[in-house]
């Protein structure tokens, strides 16, 4: 039957069976250790045997002597080595990486140790050559690329200088002032090319100078014939550029001259056939003809100059057809001087014909002024028989005086102009004479203004007499009219105070009265002397108004006096009046004291009864020199004829 195992065996088994089991594991280990070693190993190898590939190739294309033909094949080497040195940068981390492990096999003890070791030095020897290489190469594409560019630029260079050369190198300098003037534009848009074209030839020896070695000799032996033609060509500009100016030069000298002279003939025509008309605004437009005919001469004068200067210069240095310009010349001067002194000529001529004409025109002018003036002096109105008006006729006569002073300068400017028009007309008796015959019109005209001025002066001296006397009579007679209103008034005074007021006013008229005596008397003097022996309407009428004057005067006088007696015995009145009741007053109140008198019933009443009644007598003896003063009065009002006798 079953017999249970020995638990002690089945414990040795467990353990035993455990000890394997971690003997299997190890071994397990230890292989797999060894094979992600060898993994690694074999890795490396694998990954510096590409690298090393990789950089033979790259060596084997970096040693290659093709640095291009020209300057595109170069250019275009150089671009695919920079991309290489891309491609180089790229490598280089993968490349480390790849030596690190190498470095970590030898750090950690790898069997092959020195075999790795090896590995990764040859590696990086390979690598450090690979970068050398790199920088030969790119330094031998970029010497050629530079030397290619040199070529090429001194290629261009040589082919600009050959076309310009064809243009310096031309015989055509035009065939008149237009065409030679548009070559030179052009010729100096050349030459100011060449001269921007001067860096560029000086930049290719600088080129040529930093070129290495093996390029250098090359491009010195292309540099001096390339210079050489520089200078020709600058030469040869500058030898064209004074052919054209010759060119232009005499060109402008022969179209200068032919337009001034077509000028110049055409103004000789104009001044051989100009005729001087005899009115005056026909000569006035004719001198603004010659007003701008001054300016273009001017203008002229120094176009001509400068025709002659150039044409100077041409013959001083040789240039041009000397003979030709010679005569052009010439003939300009000549007919430019005879165009001048012809001008000059005509212009005396029309000043001489202008002055003659203003000169009659003035002489009209004054005439007519000075006629227009005599016909106002000689107006048929007497210069007193509108005295309102002397006042303006005496402004008049100033006005005129003052016209006169015109006048007489302008007589004295026309004398003295007509003197020189005789002394220049010497030769031409006619103008001479007709001149004085003008001259001699306007001095009797201005003879017989000022003779009739000095009548008018005297006439209005006489107006101005009579003028003052009827502004004075004037006067004198509305202040008689005013002061008759006033004296002839009949105002009846009703009390004291108002007849005295009244008197005292009419005193103030009296003393005016008496004040205007002397403006009477010597308007009555006046009066008196302007009618005296005078039989014409207008004095008789003055000589009547003198007598009203007189009589008005008189009558004020009467007026004044009667009026003064009036008011004179209103005031005594009136003080009667005032008196009368101050009497009546006194004597009412002392005939009331008397009817009211009691008889005193007692000696002390008695005594003072006594007493008061001595006093009532004392008073009535003060008041009976009023009551007779006032009696009086009242009689000598009765006797004087007063115009209030019944009421006194």
């Amino acid at each position: 039957g079953y017999q249970p195992c020995d638990p002690s065996t089945v414990r040795e088994q467990v353990a035993t069976l455990e000890l394997r089991y971690r003997e299997l594991s190890e071994l397990s280990a230890t292989r797999r250790a060894r094979l992600e070693e060898s993994r690694r190993f074999w890795k490396f190898f694998w990954d510096a045997g590409e690298e090393e590939a990789w950089m033979r190739e790259q060596e084997r294309l970096l040693s290659s002597e093709d640095v291009g033909r020209d300057l595109t094949s170069s250019l275009r080497l150089l671009n695919r080595h920079d991309a290489f040195r891309g491609e180089l940068s790229a490598r280089a981390g993968p490349l480390q990486q790849a030596l690190a492990q190498g470095r970590l096999l030898v750090a950690e003890g790898h069997l092959e140790t020195a075999q790795v070791a090896q590995r990764v030095r040859e590696v990086e020897e390979r690598w450090r050559a690979l970068g050398e290489l790199a920088g030969e190469r790119e330094r031998r594409l970029r010497e050629a690329a530079g030397f290619f560019q040199f070529q090429a630029e001194a290629a261009d260079a040589a082919a600009w200088l050959d076309d310009v050369w064809r243009l310096v190198s031309s015989r055509d300098l035009g065939h008149d002032e237009y065409s030679t003037r548009s070559l030179s534009r052009q010729h100096r848009d050349v030459e100011e090319e060449i001269q921007n074209h001067r860096p560029t030839v000086e930049a290719l020896r600088e080129q040529a100078g930093v070129l290495s070695p093996a390029y250098a000799a090359t491009a010195a032996a292309e540099l001096p014939a390339l210079e050489r033609r520089y200078r020709e060509v600058t030469e040869r500009a500058e030898r064209r550029r004074r052919e054209l100016r010759d060119a232009l030069d005499l060109y402008t000298v022969s179209s200068e001259a032919a337009a001034c002279a077509l000028w110049v003939g055409e103004k000789e025509r104009w001044l051989l056939n100009l005729r001087l008309p005899d009115r005056l605004e026909d000569l006035e437009v004719v001198q603004q003809r010659f007003e701008t005919l001054e300016p273009e001469m001017n203008n002229l004068a120094s176009r001509v100059a400068a025709v002659n200067r150039l044409a100077e210069q041409l013959l001083a240095e040789g240039r041009g057809g000397r003979e030709g310009t010679r005569g052009a010349c010439e003939q300009l001067n000549a007919r430019w001087q005879r165009v001048r002194a012809l001008a000059q000529q005509r212009r005396e001529a029309l000043a001489a014909a202008l002055d003659l004409g203003n000169f009659q025109l003035g002489c009209a002018e004054a005439a007519a002024w000075m006629r227009q003036k005599s016909e106002s002096l000689a107006s048929p109105r007497e210069p007193g028989s509108d005295p309102p008006g002397l006042p303006a006729l005496q402004r008049g006569l100033a006005a005129m005086q003052r016209d006169l002073e015109a006048i007489e300068a302008k007589v004295r400017d026309l004398r003295a102009e007509g003197e020189k028009l005789v002394a220049r007309e010497e030769d031409n008796e006619e103008r001479a004479g007709a001149v004085r015959a003008r001259l001699a019109a306007v001095e009797e005209v201005w003879a017989e203004l000022r003779a009739g001025l000095r009548r008018h002066e005297e006439a209005l001296g006489e107006a101005a007499k009579l003028q003052g006397f009827l502004r004075d009579l004037a006067a004198l007679q509305g202040w008689l009219a005013r002061t008759r209103a006033t004296v002839a008034a009949e105002d009846i005074p009703a009390t004291l105070g108002e007849a005295e007021s009244l008197l005292s006013q009419h005193e103030s008229v009296g003393k005016e009265i008496a004040r205007y005596g002397d403006d009477y008397g010597n308007v009555t003097a006046a009066g008196r002397e302007v009618t005296r022996g005078q039989t014409e309407p207008q004095r008789l009428l003055l000589g009547q108004r003198l007598e009203a004057l007189v009589a008005n005067w008189e009558e004020l006088g009467r007026m004044w006096e009667t009026r003064r007696q009036a008011l004179a015995q209103a005031v005594a009145f009136q003080a009667f009046l005032r008196d009368s009741k101050q009497v009546q007053g006194v004597l009412s109140a002392q005939e009331y004291a008397l009817s009211h008198t009691e008889l005193a019933t007692t000696l002390p009443a008695a005594e003072a009864a006594v007493k008061k009644h001595e006093d009532f007598l004392a008073t009535m003896e003060a008041n009976v020199e009023r009551v007779q003063a006032l009696v009086a009065t009242g009689h000598k009002l009765v006797a004087e004829g007063s115009p209030h006798a019944e009421k006194v």
